[in-house]
């Protein structure tokens, strides 16, 4: 398509630039039976595998596992370029921790290849999912820049705590962020959205 500007996950391909070089917003999905056909399933583990971030799940694919009940992650491979290819690649990690009716959420930021990466405008969004989804709340993270060399190409944000989700319904948290490759224009990313959790009358949030 000879894009000046993209970015593509498993869910799609996010255009920052046309080939004429104008500005949009435009997303276009992969195919939904190409997606699941792909993605590897979701299922517990019985370990806290918090060091397998830069190993597990790393072909170009979107996966969630859970934890337990109340802990769930999602990783997502992310390639950007332009009209000549791919410029590099990076992954992004949310972790959900559900404490009561509320959620906690550790975000992770690995660079992959490609130049150094400085990612801003970062938050964590709780959504709920409704006909019109709306916001629960929204967590800024600290720009933050990813290097080529150890021990720089990774990035642990602090842990960001959610609000107190009072209605009876299911919800969701996404991560956001821009990022600009050394030399490159600022990129804007598709969100990163978690596995939905349910929160029912007034127990306990659960996967």
């Amino acid at each position: 398509m000879k894009l000046q500007q993209w970015v593509c996950n498993a869910e799609g391909l996010t255009i920052n630039k046309d080939a004429a070089g104008q500005h949009s917003e435009k997303f276009i999905a992969m195919k939904s039976t190409d997606y699941y056909a792909n993605r590897p399933a979701s299922g517990s583990v019985s370990l806290l595998a918090a060091d397998d971030y830069d190993s597990w799940c790393e072909f170009g694919t979107i996966c969630h596992r859970n934890i337990s009940s109340y802990i769930s992650e999602t990783k997502g491979n992310a390639a950007y370029g332009n009209e000549y290819g791919v410029i590099g690649n990076y992954d992004a990690i949310l972790r959900t921790n559900l404490n009561g009716r509320s959620a906690q959420w550790r975000a992770v930021g690995i660079w992959d290849n490609g130049p150094q990466l400085y990612f801003s405008s970062t938050q964590v969004q709780c959504i709920e999912n409704t006909a019109f989804p709306i916001v629960c709340g929204n967590h800024g993270l600290p720009n933050v820049t990813l290097t080529t060399y150890s021990p720089t190409w990774r990035y642990d944000y602090s842990t960001v705590y959610g609000n107190y989700l009072s209605n009876s319904n299911y919800y969701h948290g996404a991560f956001q962020t821009l990022f600009t490759p050394t030399g490159y224009p600022t990129y804007r990313a598709a969100n990163l959205a978690t596995l939905s959790f349910n929160c029912p009358g007034t127990q306990n949030c659960y996967f």
